[in-house]
């Protein structure tokens, strides 16, 4: 067994030499690192130990590891860390260096070789020749945080003075440690406080920004500016090279900017809806904006709430105009004198057109709703035209839409107006010259019998004066003689179908449509030849008129004019 040897204490001023430098690196503001690396370097020089180390616990706090270390062979290093860790808690043999940690009183083992408790370990020392290990508790505050180790390959006594030393040694180190967590604390809430200072002054800029966007945005609102003036605001406000605004429908309602609609993606724009009444009224577009991502979104949220402000507007002050000309249309389209000559007034001081006009019946003939009639083509065409100059009386009386016309444009001015707007096939209208203001009511209601009795077919845009018979029996003043006529003609047919079930007024109607071709008519209506000739027989003895007389065949086409006229006037088709 070797003997041990007195250990040689360096002097007390070497001491306070390494300590003056230790104590430098930490007010310096170096790392934990550093000071322990620094340490192990400084208690081999001071210490005359072969080798020194630090051991802190891993993250689980199970196991102690070596972090730093001075003379130690890496090779070992690894070994202790990987395979040979060094166990902490309530073990039955623990390692010196684990007792030290977890009691916080110095371990001293002069020969590793005659200690029991370091068999685990003593494999790889004893193949690095290390005999003698002095372990001390490295503090932190309060708290121990790992060991300050040191090894020697000679066999040293337990030398009380050099133990003192070393204690003082590691806890001048805790302390500089400690310094320098408190350092780094005070760095990283020194850091913090300046990022949130820079967030605050970020966040005042933004906000000073974003306050400006809603004043510039506010303006445009308040100065009864228009959606167009509203694109230009929000395009230079975001930087983007192009913007639009458009309806549910996509159609552009504003836009602002000079870029090619075709060289742009939708990758390259912002957008945001517009809300109105909890519902998608439109969308805002901007392409190619250079503004910051977060002000730019909040740019184009305080013009989806303007726009939405503007449609109101516009929207409110449109179905005022729709309603103001609604009731002009029917106060002017009316029987009611009174009401005909305030409503001329009030069309007056309007400054539209009441005088020296025609009236113009129209009617969309496909399946329209009654509550999608002002947003089809033809109410949106309508509500259009009514921008025109001369301005225009134009609204909707029921079913119909109602316009008067300058007296000077005809029928084929008229088609080309409304074709403008893309209306369909299925709309026709009806033209009826009116002699005044107090000739409206009686032009309309020739317009919609007309339109009712064959404005259905083409062309678009029909007078009175092409419908023949029809148009002359519309423009009579007394329809009660016109009904009377056609009950002297047809009602002893009209009397037979209702008791008898016969088909005797629609035989005539179809026997006069064909050019009087029993024929023909036997065809239409899938009946035998011989039965149209016995109906025409019955017919003849029933009117007491010829069917072979020219004159009489007239009196038959004019009495059923006249009654379809009077269907067509029914109070149901139009309540006034």
């Amino acid at each position: 067994m070797s003997k041990p040897i007195p250990h040689e204490v360096t002097p007390t001023a070497v001491w306070i030499a390494a300590l003056e430098l230790l104590a430098r690196q930490a007010g310096a503001g170096s790392s934990s690192e550093d000071l322990h690396q620094r340490l192990v370097a400084v208690g081999r020089q001071l210490t005359g130990f072969d080798f020194c180390a630090v051991l802190l616990p891993d993250e689980s706090g199970t196991q102690l590891l070596i972090r730093a270390w001075a003379g130690l062979d890496t090779f070992y290093v690894e070994q202790i860390n990987s395979r040979n860790p060094l166990t902490l808690g309530s073990t039955a043999r623990q390692s010196p260096s684990s007792r030290a940690y977890t009691s916080g009183v110095s371990v001293w083992v002069s020969d590793i070789t005659q200690h029991a408790d370091f068999t685990q370990w003593s494999g790889p020392a004893r193949a690095q020749g290390y005999r003698t290990l002095l372990a001390v508790p490295l503090r932190a505050g309060d708290q121990i945080v790992g060991t300050f180790n040191c090894y020697n390959r000679e066999v040293i006594a337990p030398d009380p003075q050099l133990r003192h030393l070393v204690e003082a040694l590691t806890d001048f180190a805790s302390a500089a440690l400690e310094i320098t967590r408190l350092r780094q604390a005070e760095t990283g809430r020194v850091n913090q406080l300046e990022n949130l200072n820079k967030e605050l002054r970020d966040r005042q800029a933004r906000d000073e920004r974003s306050q400006e966007l809603h004043r510039r945005l506010t303006d445009v609102a308040l100065t009864n500016s228009d959606l167009a003036h509203l694109a230009h605001e929000c395009a230079q406000m975001v930087g983007a090279g192009f913007l639009k605004i458009v309806d549910e429908s996509g159609f552009v309602l504003a836009q602002a900017g000079s870029d090619s609609v075709e060289d742009l993606t939708p990758a390259d724009s912002n957008s945001t809806v517009v809300l109105l009444h909890g519902e998608v009224a439109a969308r805002i577009q901007a392409f190619g904006a250079t503004l910051d991502p977060d002000m730019a979104a909040r740019a184009l949220e305080h013009a989806a709430t303007v726009c939405a402000l503007l449609l109101l507007r516009d929207r409110t002050a449109a179905e005022a105009e729709a309603r103001f000309r609604d009731d002009l249309i029917g106060d002017l389209c009316s029987g009611d004198p009174e009401r005909r000559t305030a409503a001329r007034q009030r069309a007056l001081r309007a400054n539209l057109l009441v005088d020296e006009v025609q009236v113009v019946v129209m009617k969309d003939q496909s399946e329209v709703a009654a509550a999608q009639i002002d947003n089809s083509p033809l109410g949106r065409r309508m509500r259009s035209i009514s921008s025109r100059r001369p301005r225009l009386v134009c609204g909707r009386l029921g079913d119909y839409w109602v316009a008067l016309w300058p007296i000077n444009e005809g029928a084929q001015d008229i088609a080309a107006t409304l074709t403008q707007g893309a209306i369909g096939s299925r709309v026709h209208a009806v033209v009826a010259p009116a002699g005044g203001s107090e000739d409206l009511a009686r032009a309309f209601r020739m317009a919609r019998g007309a339109l009712e009795l064959g404005g259905s077919q083409a062309p678009l845009v029909r007078t009175i004066e092409d419908l023949g018979v029809v148009g002359l029996l519309l423009q009579l003043e007394d329809q009660r003689a016109v009904a009377s006529f056609s009950d002297r003609v047809l009602g002893a047919l009209r009397q037979s179908d209702l008791e008898r079930s016969t088909d005797l007024i629609l035989t005539l109607r179809t026997y006069l449509a064909h050019d009087c071709r029993a024929d023909v008519s036997a065809q239409k209506l899938f009946v035998h030849k011989n039965t149209i000739s016995q109906r025409l027989r019955r017919i003849e003895k029933l009117t007491g008129l010829s069917l072979a007389s020219p004159s009489d065949v007239l009196q038959f086409s004019a009495a059923l004019a006249a009654d379809d006229i009077r269907s067509a006037s029914a109070p149901s088709a139009m309540s006034e």
